[in-house]
C-alpha cells in the first residue's frame, strides 16, 4: 500500500494533469477519450484523499496513545520532578513557521527546531523534480546540506518554500507573469539575505540537488564539495613539517610549518530566459519544465567553468586547468603526438604525496586513444567489472566531457592526474528567480512583446594546493 507521502505526490501529479487538460481544451467540450481520462483522474484523487485521511487518522491515534503518560516508560527520578519529558518543538506540520516560535522557549531551541523541521520535511515531503535524479538521491543531498551547513537561513528556506501554499503561489507568480505575489512569497523574500527575487521552491531548486544530469560532469563526485551561507570560504593548507636528525643534547631547529590560506570567493551564476507573450500565456507546465532546464543549464555551465574558469577577477570560478595556470603542466615529448611515454611522464610528474589518492580525468576521445596504445603487447587499461570505474595505469579514470577532445592537436590539454580532495567546490545554498513582465528593444527602447525569467545562484571552485610547482596536487598533460 502506498504511503501518505506517495499518495500526496500522486495527487500533485493528477492536479497537474487536470490543469493541462483544461488548458488544452479551454472553452471546448471534451471528446470521449479526454472526458473518460478526466473522470478517471478525479475518481483517483477522491480515492487517494479518502485513504490519506484514514492513514493520517490512524497515525494520529498511535501518536496519541504513545504520548499518554500511562503508555510511556518512565525513567527513575530522585527529586520532586516526576515527568521531565519535553514535547517536540517541531510542529506536526513542519512548514507552519509561526508554530516554531510559539513552541520554542529559547533562541537556541528555536534555531535547533528550524533544522529539525527542515530534516522532517526532507524525510516526509521532499521529492525530486529534476530528470535523472531519484527521490533517494535528492533526499540524500538535501540531508547532507542541512547537516553540513546546520544554518538558520538554509533551514528556513526549506521550511518556507516547501509548503503547498508557497508552491501554489510560486506557480501563480509564474502563470500571471509576476503580477500576483502571494503573502507566503513576500514573507520568504523578507527572511532571506537575497531579497529582490523570490526563492524557488525546494523541489525545483537545483542548487540543492548536487547530482543532476546533463553533460558528463563528474567533478562533484570526486572533488571536495562544501556548502555555505557566506560570501567567502577560507581553507588552510601547508607543505608540512621538515624533520631531521641531530647530535645528542643538541638544540632543536625550528621546524614549524608554513601555512597558506586559500580563499574561495563565491561567484554569481545566472540564467535568463526570454519568451514571447504568447508562449508565456500558453506555457501551462512552466514550473515543472523550469526545473529541468535550469538543472541542465547549471550542470553545463559548471562543467565548463569548474574546468576552465578564469577565477574571481573574471567573476568566475577558478577552473582546474584555467588559462594562466591553476595546475602544473607536463607537455608531450613530440609535437602533435600523444604516446604511451607521455602518459607515464605525467604520472611521474605528480608528487608522491598525491599519488595514493589520485584520479585521472579527461575526455572520452583521449581515453579511446589510450585504448589503442600497447606496451610490450599488454593493454595498459585495467578492466573492472560492474559499477567499478576503469583504472588507467593503476588510477581510477573518469570521463569529463568538457576536456579537449583532440588528443593530437597542439595546445590541447587532454588529461589531468591528481588528488581531487585538493579541488574545492563551494555552493551557497539557494536559487532565486524573478519574472520580468516586459523586455525592451536596444534601439528605441520600445517593448518587444517579450517577457523574461531571470534566475540566479552562487558557487565557485578553486585548487587548494600550490600551483605550477612540484608540490601541486595536479599535473595536466598538454600536447606540444
Amino acid at each position: 500500500m502506498a504511503s501518505v507521502t506517495q499518495l500526496n505526490e500522486r495527487n500533485e501529479e493528477i492536479r497537474s494533469e487536470l490543469k493541462d487538460l483544461e488548458v488544452e481544451h479551454a472553452g471546448e467540450a471534451f471528446d470521449e477519450e479526454t472526458k473518460a481520462r478526466w473522470n478517471e483522474l478525479n475518481e483517483e484523487i477522491v480515492s487517494n484523499e479518502a485513504l490519506i485521511t484514514e492513514l493520517e487518522a490512524r497515525r494520529a491515534r498511535i501518536e496519541e496513545l504513545s504520548n499518554r503518560d500511562s503508555n510511556a516508560e518512565r525513567e527513575p527520578v530522585s527529586g520532586p520532578h516526576f515527568n521531565t519529558r519535553k514535547a517536540s518543538v517541531v510542529p506536526d506540520d513542519p512548514t507552519a513557521l509561526e508554530e516554531y516560535r510559539n513552541r520554542a522557549s529559547s533562541l537556541d531551541e528555536l534555531e535547533r527546531a528550524y533544522v529539525d523541521g527542515a530534516m522532517k520535511i526532507v524525510d516526509e515531503k521532499y521529492r525530486a523534480a529534476v530528470p535523472g535524479v531519484s527521490r533517494e538521491e535528492a533526499q540524500g543531498d538535501a540531508e547532507r546540506l542541512l547537516r553540513q551547513v546546520n544554518d538558520r537561513e538554509v533551514a528556513l528556506r526549506f521550511i518556507t518554500t516547501s509548503s503547498k501554499k508557497y508552491s501554489e503561489e510560486f506557480s501563480t507568480y509564474l502563470r500571471t507573469q509576476g503580477r500576483i505575489v502571494g503573502p507566503e512569497m513576500q514573507r520568504t523574500a523578507s527572511l532571506t539575505t537575497t531579497a529582490g527575487g523570490y526563492a524557488v521552491p525546494v523541489e525545483l531548486d537545483t542548487t540543492l540537488l548536487l547530482t543532476n544530469a546533463g553533460v558528463v560532469n563528474p567533478i562533484r563526485s570526486i572533488a571536495r564539495v562544501r556548502q555555505t551561507n557566506v560570501n567567502t570560504v577560507e581553507f588552510i593548507n601547508s607543505a608540512g613539517i621538515t624533520a631531521g636528525y641531530g647530535a645528542e643534547a643538541a638544540e632543536a631547529s625550528d621546524n614549524a610549518p608554513t601555512l597558506a590560506q586559500p580563499t574561495v570567493n563565491i561567484e554569481k551564476a545566472f540564467a535568463f530566459v526570454p519568451m514571447s507573450i504568447e508562449i508565456s500565456e500558453d506555457w501551462a507546465a512552466i514550473q515543472q519544465d523550469m526545473a529541468m532546464m535550469f538543472a541542465d543549464a547549471k550542470n553545463q555551465l559548471e562543467s565548463s567553468k569548474f574546468l576552465k574558469g578564469l577565477g574571481h577577477a573574471s567573476h568566475e570560478p577558478q577552473g582546474l586547468i584555467a588559462a594562466g595556470g591553476a595546475t602544473a603542466v607536463t607537455s608531450t615529448a613530440t609535437t602533435a603526438v600523444f604516446a604511451v611515454g607521455d602518459l607515464m611522464n605525467l604520472e611521474l610528474a605528480l608528487s608522491p604525496r598525491y599519488r595514493p589518492n589520485a584520479t585521472i580525468v579527461g575526455n572520452k576521445a583521449t581515453f579511446q586513444k589510450v585504448r589503442q596504445f600497447a606496451s610490450n603487447g599488454v593493454n595498459i587499461w585495467v578492466q573492472l567489472a560492474g559499477a567499478v570505474p576503469n583504472e588507467l595505469i593503476g588510477y581510477p579514470a573518469v570521463e569529463w566531457s568538457s576536456y579537449d577532445a583532440t588528443p593530437t592537436t597542439s595546445g590541447s590539454t587532454i588529461l589531468t592526474i591528481g588528488d581531487f580532495s585538493y579541488f574545492a567546490i563551494v555552493d551557497r545554498a539557494g536559487m532565486n528567480v524573478e519574472f520580468l513582465p516586459h523586455l525592451f528593444g536596444s534601439s528605441n527602447r520600445y517593448p518587444t512583446g517579450q517577457r523574461g525569467l531571470y534566475a540566479w545562484w552562487r558557487n565557485s571552485s578553486q585548487v587548494l594546493s600550490p600551483v605550477l610547482s612540484a608540490n601541486s596536487a595536479f599535473q595536466s598533460l598538454k600536447v606540444l
